[in-house]
């Protein structure tokens, strides 16, 4: 059951959601209800493309819109009424009388094995699948992560309506994980975040993960030349370019005049395609279809992440490609790097500039770095790997329901 049709697998929640199906299908037979998000994917690919791709691996595929996507004031309309609610906007967001109605009726007419439940927003639906072993998967502790915005933000009014959707969330997760045969998260560091207010939810990682194959390592430096990829409508990605444009720039072309940056993602605002017209050096793609030329024509991946939850895929692309890293550790959170081994760590604008200079200036550290990252995603995070996790958590939930029912 999910919040998105989980195609086309381009990065974070889309990319994870993708593989897992395909992992699932090849140990079982798996049949997708989900809502159809389409500001999730290019205009250019529809529902039934999505759909088309989905059957390809997995036996049936059903599509529901979310009840208020087409209202052109839909989301602010839907946080007014999330503000006055007792359920946090997730649960608001997804709410829909027709799916309840078709989950029910699946429920009498399969016998499934165990129920994938995609993100605490659909958690109340499980009471439509009774007696069946259910996993409750979280991409973040979403508590966890908007307590983190709420700290953040400036705006007054939206730091206390962020406070409040904190209190609902882990009212929710506290009420909602424990009856979940278990719940899945991307990392230790997610699973104690969610034992700290559900003491009795079962938990088990289950990561994410990379396409081995199709990111293939690159063959050396390119000079000068810097790469950052993310969605830029995600808050925590629109943070990062702020602080690296605000205060990392201007330091670094003032040592290296030569550098470029290139900004890849989705939606990009409209301050940071102002910065890329007045300055040559900087370049804005907007979304593309394949990021891999661009990993192939850089020689370090930036990624100043302040904020946000989860573990963040592109890291784990980077590092699959052998491109060497230079992150926050909070960008690295769950995910088991080694500082000096897989990635530089910098927090502040004088340490990314230094670290920065040294993968372009030591050709030895470029090779050292690009060779271990690329050795640590081949034995901890390929995706066949992360899909014996995924069997390893079905099998935990249907043990953990089976000792549930009475002899």
């Amino acid at each position: 059951m999910g919040h998105n049709l989980a195609y086309p697998p381009k990065g974070g929640v889309l990319q994870r959601n993708y593989n897992l199906l395909r992992q699932a299908a090849k140990t079982g037979e798996v049949h997708v209800v989900a809502f159809d998000q389409p500001a999730s994917r290019q205009p250019v690919i529809s529902r039934e493309d999505c759909v088309s791709e989905l059957r390809k691996f997995c036996s049936t595929v059903e599509v529901f819109e979310l009840p208020r996507a087409r209202a052109r004031a839909s989301q602010y309309l839907l946080a007014l009424r999330a503000l006055l609610s007792p359920r946090p906007y997730d649960v608001e967001w997804l709410s829909s009388a027709a799916l309840a109605v078709r989950l029910r009726t699946l429920s009498t007419l399969r016998r499934f094995d165990v129920i994938h439940v995609d993100t605490i927003g659909l958690a109340p639906y499980v009471g439509c699948f009774p007696g069946v072993p259910i996993v409750l998967n979280h991409h973040n502790v979403e508590s966890v992560m908007m307590e983190r915005r709420a700290a953040l933000e400036r705006d007054s009014l939206k730091r206390v309506y962020f406070r409040r959707e904190v209190a609902k969330l882990a009212a929710a997760e506290t009420y909602w994980c424990e009856q979940f045969d278990l719940n899945t998260v991307v990392s230790e560091e997610e699973g104690t975040h969610l034992s700290n207010h559900c003491p009795n939810a079962r938990w088990r990682v289950v990561a994410n993960g990379v396409d081995v194959e199709y990111f293939s390592p690159v063959t050396g430096p390119c000079g000068a030349k810097l790469l950052f990829c993310g969605g830029l409508t995600w808050y925590p990605n629109q943070d990062a370019m702020r602080f690296f444009f605000a205060d990392v720039w201007p330091l670094l072309i003032r040592n290296v005049p030569e550098v470029e940056m290139c900004v890849i993602g989705r939606s990009p605002p409209a301050w940071l395609q102002r910065i890329a017209r007045d300055d040559s050096r900087v370049r804005v793609t907007g979304f593309v279809d394949d990021v891999r030329p661009f990993f192939g024509n850089a020689t370090v991946y930036v990624c100043p992440i302040r904020d946000g939850g989860g573990t963040r895929l592109k890291i784990l692309d980077a590092l699959a490609m052998g491109l060497p890293l230079v992150a926050t550790r909070f960008a690295c959170s769950g995910i088991d790097v080694k500082e000096g081994e897989h990635v530089l760590f910098a927090e502040t604008p004088e340490e990314f500039v230094l670290q920065i200079r040294r993968v372009l200036d030591d050709a030895a550290l470029w090779r050292a770095l690009s060779t271990a990252g690329r050795i640590l995603i081949e034995q901890h995070y390929s995706w066949d790997t992360i899909g014996r996790e995924l069997q390893g958590a079905y099998e935990a939930a249907i043990g953990h329901r089976a000792k549930r029912l009475p002899r």
